[in-house]
C-alpha cells in the first residue's frame, strides 16, 4: 500500500514513520513530507536533524542521507493512505484525500533531549507496527 506520512517539518516523526514502514514491509511504498519546512528549526536546510539520525541508527536504520521535502498535491494523489502526524494546518487539497488517518498522539521532539527523541521514535515504531498488522 502506498502511504504518505505528513508532519510539520518532515524532520522527525514522518521521516521515522517512512523508514519504519519501508523496513517492516521490505518495500519503498512509504514516503514522507512536511507542510511547513521554512518556519521550522531547520529552515531552508534540507537535512534531517542529528538527534533523529542518531536515535534511528540505534535501531539499525541509517537516515543520514535523507532529505526533507514539502508535501505536494501529486504526493497526496499517489498515496492510498495519508497519515497526518501534526495538528499544523493542512493544505486544502489534503481534505480531498480518500483515506486519511490522524496520529495526533505523537508529540513533536523538536528542541528536546535525546531521551525524548527515543520516546517519540518508539511511539512511531509502535504505530507503524499496528498499521502494518492491519
Amino acid at each position: 500500500m502506498k502511504i504518505l506520512f505528513i508532519c510539520r517539518a518532515n524532520a522527525g516523526r514522518s521521516q521515522m514513520a517512512e523508514a519504519f514502514y519501508n523496513k517492516m514491509t521490505n518495500s519503498h511504498d512509504a514516503t514522507s513530507a512536511g507542510v511547513d519546512l521554512k518556519n521550522s528549526v531547520k529552515g531552508d536546510d534540507p537535512s534531517i536533524p542529528e538527534l533523529v539520525i542518531e536515535v534511528m541508527k540505534e535501531v539499525g536504520i541509517d537516515m543520514s542521507e535523507k532529505k526533507r521535502k514539502v508535501v505536494t498535491p501529486q504526493m497526496a494523489e499517489a498515496a492510498e493512505k495519508v497519515i497526518i502526524i501534526t495538528d499544523h494546518p493542512m493544505p486544502e487539497y489534503l481534505k480531498d484525500s480518500h483515506d486519511i488517518e490522524m496520529w495526533l498522539d505523537i508529540p513533536d521532539a523538536v528542541r528536546t533531549p535525546i531521551e525524548f527523541h527515543r520516546e517519540v521514535r518508539d511511539m512511531v515504531e509502535r504505530k507503524v507496527q499496528e498499521l502494518v498488522k492491519n
